[in-house]
């Protein structure tokens, strides 16, 4: 049985690992960590940008998050791919009390993210591991679209102002009529 130790990985993210475990497992199970760490604080701000009655800006952060569960699906099965066991921890979401503060804590989520996940390809291809450097490409990627936004939304609540831009997000933008 392998000699157990609790491991602060490059991401940030508490992880159980054996000494003879796959360095990749390691890999995944810290980007586990993050993504249900993102996964849950977008969720939460949806909900509380609904309550708020900005059913317009809910419905874009739900369509910008909507793959969340999908690529916490595809971290999980790539660690069960190579054998690996999911032991990872979620860190504390950050939770925004304003719209502003959603979008900044969101954005702060994003900037963090990024280096993690460009460490976390270059360790895959370092392990030679195509297959999951790939994975973590495509993630990033999606990521690099939800920072383009969340700069954009950040940049317009600064032009229009708290009350302008609350009120542009109010309703759900209806498609155009062919």
């Amino acid at each position: 049985m392998a000699n157990e130790n609790n491991v602060r990985d490059q991401l940030g993210v508490s992880a159980t690992i054996g000494v003879t475990d796959n360095p990749v497992s390691t890999i995944l199970n810290g980007l586990l960590g993050a993504a249900w760490r993102a996964c849950s604080q977008h969720q939460t701000h949806i909900a509380l940008i609904e309550a708020w009655g900005l059913q317009g800006l809910a419905e874009a952060m739900r369509i910008r998050t909507a793959d969340e569960p999908v690529t916490i699906g595809a971290l999980l099965n790539r660690l069960v791919d190579l054998d690996g066991t999911p032991a990872f921890t979620i860190e504390v979401p950050a939770i925004g009390a304003t719209v502003r503060e959603i979008l900044d804590n969101d954005m702060g989520l994003q900037r963090h993210t990024r280096p993690l996940l460009n460490a976390a390809a270059e360790a895959a291809g370092a392990a030679h591991d195509a297959t999951t450097r790939n994975l973590i490409e495509q993630i990033l990627a999606d990521e690099e679209q939800h920072l383009s936004w969340l700069d954009t939304e950040i940049a317009l609540y600064e032009t229009l102002g708290e009350s302008l831009y609350c009120a542009s997000r109010l309703q759900a933008r209806k498609a155009n009529a062919a």
